[in-house]
């Protein structure tokens, strides 16, 4: 019978295996995805160029419904059946990369039911302790994956602007940088929405404050949405982790990748209706806000909307003897 540790071993070295091809098939993933949506804006392109024909007789003569309709069923919906093809093998593609890493969890599994075996056998708390040490070794791995699939995503946002002249998009921010952006663009509706019902921007509700944020989450939906949903997702994963006890460490070491300006949309995305109910109680328990800049908010005020920043402002407020 193998020892623990061969089998652990044994489990690593066929991940060490696996592991490029899961990268390969990221690869394909990705490379199909893009030749998918190439035929999509093809399909847009040449479709337009069939509109402009038969709207502006001038471009190449009278065109006719029906041979607008020979064109668009010969060009546009082959274009677009194509882009499908191309998007049902992503789609395979996806589901043998989860096979993959099904058959990875497999492994770990069958590595607790022997690791159980030994336990009958007379080793029990050495197993113990190996399992625990497995399991932690699991669990940071993941961690420090997700950590590294964070940067990734921030590093991916950008923002592009239209030049009115030339009509051609730019990068003018990217990375964390965009996060800033968001920002003036949230403090830039609560500007108006103060002028609006003739306030001062600083005493502006929270219910006001969060009207401002929903319009610029709206523009910002394919960023936003894909950001703060991998952040749930981590703080999730760390407090459902039973065998971690310093659960507060790994918190901390998220919170330590946010930027001032990050901390300031993620404490109003948990008070709008996207993480009012789910996300922010996982921001309370950490009190992943305890570093936040209250003279960053729309209104200092907004942090008695946490118990967490509450409780600390209290604290700071009483006089020191």
């Amino acid at each position: 019978m193998n020892t623990i540790d061969e089998i652990y071993e044994e489990i690593d070295n066929k991940k060490a295996e696996l592991d490029p091809i899961i990268k390969k098939l990221e690869n394909k993933i990705k490379i199909y995805t893009n030749w998918a949506w190439t035929f999509v804006i093809i399909g847009f392109v040449v479709a337009v160029i069939g509109l402009l024909c038969f709207f502006i007789p001038s471009i190449s003569g009278d065109l006719s419904l029906n041979e607008l309709g020979d064109y668009f069923a010969g060009t546009v919906a082959s274009s677009w059946s194509l882009a499908g093809l191309f998007f049902i093998y992503v789609a395979f593609l996806g589901q043998k990369q989860q096979l993959i890493n099904q058959q990875i969890e497999m492994q770990y599994s069958q590595a607790e039911i022997k690791a159980t075996r030994f336990e009958l056998a007379g080793q029990k708390e050495q197993l113990v302790e190996q399992n625990k040490t497995f399991r932690m070794q699991r669990f940071e791995n993941t961690f420090f994956s997700l950590l590294a699939n964070h940067s990734t995503i921030v590093n991916d946002i950008d923002i592009r602007r239209q030049d009115p002249t030339t009509l051609k998009f730019s990068i003018t921010a990217q990375g964390k940088d965009c996060f800033m952006t968001f920002y003036n663009d949230l403090y830039g509706g609560c500007r108006i929405l103060a002028k609006q019902n003739s306030i001062n921007q600083n005493e502006l509700s929270i219910s006001l404050t969060l009207q401002s944020y929903a319009a610029m989450f709206k523009l910002n939906q394919a960023d936003l949405g894909h950001y703060f949903r991998n952040l749930y997702h981590i703080l999730k994963f760390i407090f459902e982790e039973p065998e971690l006890t310093n659960k507060k460490r790994y918190s901390n070491l998220l919170r330590a990748q946010l930027s001032s300006f990050e901390l300031i949309l993620l404490f109003y995305n948990c008070l709008s209706y996207n993480g009012i109910e789910k996300f922010k109680p996982y921001i309370e328990h950490f009190d992943f806000l305890k570093n936040l800049e209250p003279i960053l908010l729309i209104n200092t005020n907004h942090v008695l909307e946490y118990s967490s920043l509450q409780e600390k402002q209290n604290t700071e407020k009483q006089p020191t003897s």
